[in-house]
C-alpha cells in the first residue's frame, strides 16, 4: 500500500512537476510570443510614423517648392526633351511666366520653348551644289533648311543633359509681339525615366538699359575728356597718373602722357609758397601758378614747347576713400589763363599811364602858367641886356658884365622852354629829320664825358630813322636818358648801351603801347647796368621835380621833359628796371617812310626899321616898355597899346598910322585873335605878328595862327634879333 501510495504520489508529483514545467514552457513561449508580438507592433508602429514624417516632408517640400515656383521673381518653365533632341512643349510654367509674355496658361502650356522665342540662335546656311539644286526638291530644301536651322537648340539640348545645367541669353516674344530680352539658367534631370529641363528666365531689360547708361555716360564722359578745352588730368590713389587728355598737353605744351607723367602737380617750384604744405598732404585745393617753361626746360623738369612766362588755374581735387580706406584717386584741372592776366596787366598798366598823364596834364598847365609868368619876368631882363649890347662897344667896361647876364638870361630863357615842353604847351617847328647821326654824336659825346668803368656801345639796327622833330628836342631827349644811365652805374661801373632799331605795331598788338596808331615806329634804346629802380621809384620818375640824387646834383627835369617831348611827337617814352640789375628806357617814335630833303639856313644881320611905325600890345607894361626900346634901337617908331580893345582904339582913330602890329596872345578885355579879328573887319591890310610865351589852348599851332591873320610868331622872352627878323619879314 504503501509503495502503491509512494508510487502514485511519485507519479503525482511527476504529473504535477510536468504540469508545472509545460505551463513554464507554455508561459515562457507566450511571453515570447507577446514580446515578439509588441516588437511588430512597435516596428509597425515606427514605419508609421517616419511615413507619416516623410509624407509631411513631402508635402512640406511640394509645398515650398509650389511657393516659390508660383512665387518666385522670375519665369520658370519645365520641358521634356523629345526624340529629335529637341524641346518639347511646357510642362509646366508659374504665373510670372504666364504675366511676363502674356499668355494663359493652357495656352503657354501648348507651346514650346523654340515658339516663344523672337529670334532662333544664328546657324549656317546649308550649301548646296550645282547638282543638288537639280535634284532635291523645294520640299527637300525646306527640310534641310529646317534641319540646319533648329541645329544651335539642338546642341545646347545636348550641352544641358551632358553638363547639367547651362546660362545662355535669348529674346522672348511675348503674346502682343513685345520683346524681352533674358537671361536663361536652365538644370537638367529625370522624370520616372525622362530627361526633363527645369529653366529660370530673369529679365534683363533694365538691366540692358542701366548697362547702355553706364556705357553711354562713360562714353559722354571720355568725349568730354578728350575733347573739353579745359586741361584734366587723373592720378591714382598713389599719385601716378592714370590719364591726361590733349586739352593739359597742349598748355603744357609736352608731346605725350609719358612726358606729362614727369610733371609732379603736388610738388614743383612753381607751386605759391602758401599752397605747398597743402599739396603735399594731397588736399583739394584751388589757386593759380605762374610757370616759367624756360626754366623747366632748362631744368629738364619736363619737356615743354612753350616759351616764356605762363599763367595757369589749378585745381587739384581729392577724390576722396573707397571701401577699406582706400584712396580713389585725385584730379587735376588746369586752364590757361595767360591771355587773361597779360590784359588784366595790360589794363593796369593803362590805367597807371591814363592816371600819369592826367597828372602830367594838370602839372602841365601849372607849369604853363608858371612859364608864362616867368618869361614876362624874363623879357624885359633880356631885352634890356640885348638893347644895351646893341648900343654898346665890345671894349666898354660894363660890356662884359652884360654879356653874363645876356647868358644867364638865355639859359633861364631854355629852363623856360623845357617847362613849356613838358607841359605840351610850346610847340617848336618840327620836320622831318634823321635820327642816326644824332643818336651816333650823344654816344660818341658819352664815351668822352662818362668815366672810364663805363662801357658805351651804340647799336643801329635799321636805316628807317625818319622822325617829325627837330635835333634840338632829340639831343635832348638823349642826353637826359645818358646821363641817368650814367649817374645810375657811377660806383660801380657799368655797360651804357644805345640801341635803335624799328618795328611794326600791328592794331592786334597794341597791349604793350595801347596809346600809340597802328604803324611802323623807331625805338631808341638807352640800356644800363646799374642799381635799378624799385616800383616806387618807377611811378613817380616822370614827375616834375622828382629825382632820387642828392641836394644839389639834380633837378628833377630831365625825365619830366624827355616824356614831355616824346609825347608832343605822338610817341611814348616806356621803361623797364629790376633792383640790382640795371634800367632800361624806351623812346618810341613814329617814322615817316619817305626821304626828305636837307633844308639850307642862311644868316643875316639885324635888319634897320628905316622910318616905319610898328603897334606893340600887350598887358605887361615892362614888356611894352622894353619892347619900345628895342624896336627904337633897331630904327622903328613905336607905339604901344595895354590891350586889343585900345589897340582896335587907335586903329580906328588913324588906321594909315601903323605899318606892322605885334601883339600878345593872351590879354585881358580883348586878346589876340580877336584883335586880328577886328583888324581883318576894318579891311586894314596891316601885317600881324603873334607875340606869346604862353598858349593856354596847347593845341593851337602855327599854321593856325597863319590861318587866322597872323603873319608870323615869335616867342617870349623877346629876342632882339627874333624881333628885327619878324618885323622886317612883315615888312617885306
Amino acid at each position: 500500500m504503501t509503495g502503491i501510495a509512494l508510487a502514485l504520489l511519485a507519479g503525482t508529483i511527476a504529473l504535477i512537476l510536468a504540469c508545472v514545467v509545460t505551463y513554464i514552457l507554455l508561459l515562457r513561449q507566450s511571453r515570447q510570443h507577446d514580446l515578439r508580438l509588441r516588437y511588430e507592433r512597435g516596428k509597425l508602429r515606427n514605419e508609421h510614423d517616419t511615413r507619416l514624417v516623410a509624407e509631411s516632408a513631402l508635402a512640406l517640400k511640394d509645398q515650398l517648392y509650389r511657393v516659390l515656383f508660383a512665387h518666385t521673381t522670375d519665369m520658370v518653365f519645365m520641358f521634356g526633351i523629345n526624340a529629335d533632341g529637341l524641346p518639347g512643349p511646357f510642362t509646366e510654367v508659374n504665373a510670372v511666366a504666364c504675366e511676363a509674355l502674356g499668355y494663359p496658361r493652357q495656352k503657354l502650356l501648348e507651346l514650346s520653348p523654340l515658339e516663344i522665342e523672337a529670334t532662333a540662335m544664328a546657324a549656317s546656311t546649308p550649301g548646296y551644289t550645282r547638282s543638288e539644286m537639280v535634284i532635291l526638291s523645294d520640299d527637300a530644301i525646306m527640310d534641310r533648311e529646317a534641319a540646319f536651322a533648329v541645329r544651335p537648340t539642338r546642341q545646347l539640348m545636348e550641352r544641358i543633359l551632358a553638363e547639367g545645367h547651362a546660362e545662355y541669353t535669348r529674346t522672348f516674344l511675348t503674346h502682343d509681339g513685345t520683346r524681352i530680352p533674358v537671361e536663361v539658367y536652365s538644370h537638367a534631370f529625370e522624370l520616372e525615366g525622362k530627361p526633363m529641363v527645369i529653366c529660370t528666365a530673369h529679365d534683363v531689360a533694365e538691366q540692358q538699359k542701366a548697362a547702355h547708361a553706364l556705357s553711354e555716360s562713360e562714353r559722354r564722359f571720355e568725349e568730354f575728356f578728350s575733347h573739353s578745352p579745359v586741361g584734366v588730368a587723373l592720378y591714382d590713389g598713389e599719385g601716378q597718373l592714370a590719364s591726361v587728355n590733349q586739352a593739359c598737353l597742349k598748355t603744357f605744351g609736352v608731346p605725350d602722357a609719358e612726358q606729362f607723367a614727369r610733371f609732379d602737380p603736388f610738388s614743383n617750384p612753381f607751386i605759391p609758397a602758401k599752397m605747398k604744405r597743402v599739396l603735399e598732404q594731397k588736399e583739394t585745393a584751388q589757386f593759380e601758378m605762374r610757370v616759367d617753361f624756360d626754366e623747366a626746360r632748362t631744368t629738364n623738369l619736363f619737356v615743354t614747347g612753350r616759351r616764356g612766362i605762363g599763367h595757369l588755374e589749378v585745381l587739384t581735387l581729392n577724390l576722396g576713400l573707397e571701401k577699406g580706406y582706400v584712396q580713389r584717386g585725385y584730379l587735376l584741372q588746369v586752364q590757361d589763363i595767360t591771355t587773361r592776366v597779360e590784359t588784366k596787366e595790360a589794363l593796369e598798366r593803362s590805367e597807371r599811364q591814363l592816371q600819369q598823364a592826367q597828372k602830367m596834364e594838370a602839372l602841365g598847365t601849372l607849369a604853363g602858367g608858371i612859364a608864362h609868368d616867368f618869361n614876362n619876368i624874363l623879357t624885359p631882363i633880356l631885352g634890356y641886356t640885348e638893347i644895351m649890347l646893341h648900343t654898346m662897344e665890345d671894349t666898354e667896361p660894363n660890356a662884359e658884365f652884360l654879356k653874363e647876364i645876356h647868358k644867364a638870361s638865355y639859359r633861364a630863357k631854355d629852363l623856360v622852354q623845357q617847362i613849356l615842353m613838358f607841359s605840351r604847351q610850346h610847340e617848336q617847328e618840327n620836320k622831318p629829320i634823321h635820327l642816326i647821326s644824332i643818336v651816333k654824336e650823344v654816344a660818341k659825346l658819352q664815351r668822352a664825358t662818362l668815366p672810364e668803368t663805363i662801357r658805351v656801345d651804340c647799336t643801329i639796327r635799321t636805316t628807317q630813322d625818319i622822325v617829325i622833330s627837330n635835333p634840338t628836342q632829340i639831343h635832348q631827349v638823349m642826353m637826359n636818358l645818358c646821363t641817368n644811365a650814367g649817374y645810375a652805374m657811377r660806383d660801380g661801373g657799368g655797360h651804357l648801351e644805345v640801341m635803335m632799331t624799328d618795328f611794326l605795331l600791328s592794331s592786334r598788338a597794341r597791349s604793350e603801347f595801347p596809346d600809340l596808331e597802328p604803324g611802323r615806329y623807331l625805338r631808341i634804346t638807352v640800356k644800363d647796368t646799374g642799381c635799378g629802380m624799385d616800383k616806387v621809384t618807377l611811378e613817380r620818375i616822370f614827375d616834375p621835380f622828382f629825382t632820387t640824387k642828392p641836394t644839389g646834383e639834380g633837378t628833377g627835369m630831365g625825365l619830366a621833359v624827355a616824356h614831355g617831348i616824346v609825347a608832343a611827337l605822338k610817341g611814348t617814352l616806356a621803361v623797364d628796371s629790376v633792383v640790382g640789375e640795371g634800367t632800361a628806357f624806351h623812346a618810341i617814335l613814329p617814322v615817316v617812310e619817305h626821304d626828305i630833303e636837307e633844308e639850307r639856313t642862311e644868316t643875316t644881320a639885324l635888319a634897320a626899321g628905316g622910318d616905319k611905325a610898328v603897334l606893340f600890345v600887350d598887358d605887361e607894361s615892362a614888356i611894352t616898355l622894353m619892347a619900345a626900346r628895342m624896336l627904337r634901337a633897331l630904327g622903328y617908331a613905336p607905339s604901344l597899346a595895354s590891350d586889343g580893345a585900345e589897340a582896335v582904339a587907335m586903329l580906328k582913330q588913324d588906321p594909315t598910322l601903323y605899318d606892322v602890329i605885334v601883339t600878345d596872345l593872351t590879354m585881358p578885355v580883348l586878346g589876340g585873335l580877336e584883335l586880328a579879328q577886328a583888324v581883318k573887319e576894318l579891311k586894314l591890310n596891316i601885317p600881324i605878328i603873334l607875340c606869346t610865351g604862353h598858349n593856354h589852348n596847347h593845341n593851337y599851332t602855327e599854321a593856325e595862327a597863319i590861318r587866322d591873320g597872323f603873319v608870323d610868331t615869335i616867342q617870349k622872352p623877346i629876342i632882339m634879333r627874333q624881333l628885327a627878323d619878324a618885323v622886317a619879314a612883315a615888312l617885306a
